[in-house]
């Protein structure tokens, strides 16, 4: 005989994804000739739950390579960012235990560089990265419980079919 129980187990109860685009600001000292390569670095952020929202909080080192004096001179400039974003979640189970959340966030695509541009008086990078949040809350779930005498047992078919002569023999 079957019987049908609920259980309560920990699933994931919302989420979201967002791709985020940042337009970066570098002031510089020295006015660059040329821009040799941009590297994000140092990618660290923390994620918060505000009502449907994961909010994000997160830091990074933006090193750019340039090249000074008409090409005659590399430096590296160091630039730290910091941010705070917010991804709408959808909620996919109803109803869960409240207070019971748990966020995860992980990123998709780090940030990188899109674009670079020596401006008058700043440098002005496009930066692009992915983060996926998902709430895991408490929920309950109902399962199908089987008895043990009604599990079908394969030893015991053999133990039915097997010719006790033949092995004899």
């Amino acid at each position: 005989m079957n019987e049908i129980r609920e259980i309560v187990t920990k699933a994931i109860v919302a989420k979201g994804k967002k791709v985020f685009n940042l337009k970066e600001e570098v002031p510089f000292d020295i006015i660059p000739y040329s821009i040799l390569g941009v590297w994000i670095i140092n990618h660290e952020f923390e994620a918060t739950r505000v009502d449907e929202m994961v909010k994000i909080s997160g830091n990074f080192e933006i090193n750019v390579w340039y090249s000074s004096n008409n090409n005659e001179k590399t430096d590296i400039l160091r630039h730290k960012v910091k941010y705070i974003k917010d991804i709408k979640t959808k909620q996919i189970v109803k109803e869960y235990l409240e207070n019971t959340d748990d966020i995860l966030a992980k990123i998709i695509k780090h940030p990188t560089c899109l674009n670079a541009k020596i401006l008058n008086e700043h440098l002005e990078l496009d930066i692009q990265f992915e983060i996926l949040a998902e709430i895991i809350g408490e929920t309950k779930m109902q399962v199908t419980v089987f008895n043990t005498s009604d599990v079908y047992s394969i030893d015991d078919e053999i133990d039915a079919n097997v010719e006790e002569l033949f092995l004899n023999t």
